[in-house]
């Protein structure tokens, strides 16, 4: 995969929910930095990564309502906002914005800055 192929195919496996596609767009070695409201998150390896992927995903009628991959530089930018509803807070909306550095097809090292869960409606 080419360095946008990868990161259009997480934004893809995230719409989805597929975790095994998920863990599969990250290089062995992986790191992944994610700024979240209350802490700086970091994750080492696919299996780390998917497990920080794991709790963003596990809200019930989780869906991706809006999203984007662009090339900047010798980075990727991606971004997706999506809602789903938690059990005890009712619905809630989050966006991500990550730059992904990309070797060899697969994502090394994703930077990325997280909304945090907000109330919302339910989507449209």
């Amino acid at each position: 995969m080419g360095d946008t192929a990868v990161v259009e195919e997480l934004l893809a496996a995230i719409r989805d929910r597929d975790l095994d596609r998920i863990a599969a767009c990250f290089a062995p070695g992986a790191r992944l930095r994610a700024l979240t409201p209350r802490e700086l998150r970091v994750e080492n390896g696919p299996e780390e990564i998917l497990a920080r992927y794991r709790g963003w995903l596990a809200l019930d009628a989780f869906v991706v309502t809006d999203g984007d991959v662009v090339p900047i530089a010798d980075r990727v930018r991606l971004r997706y906002r999506f809602h789903g509803r938690d059990p005890v807070k009712g619905w809630q909306e989050n966006e991500h914005t990550a730059y992904a550095v990309v070797v060899d097809g697969r994502i090394a090292a994703l930077n990325l800055s997280c909304a945090g869960f907000r109330p919302a409606e339910p989507p449209d």
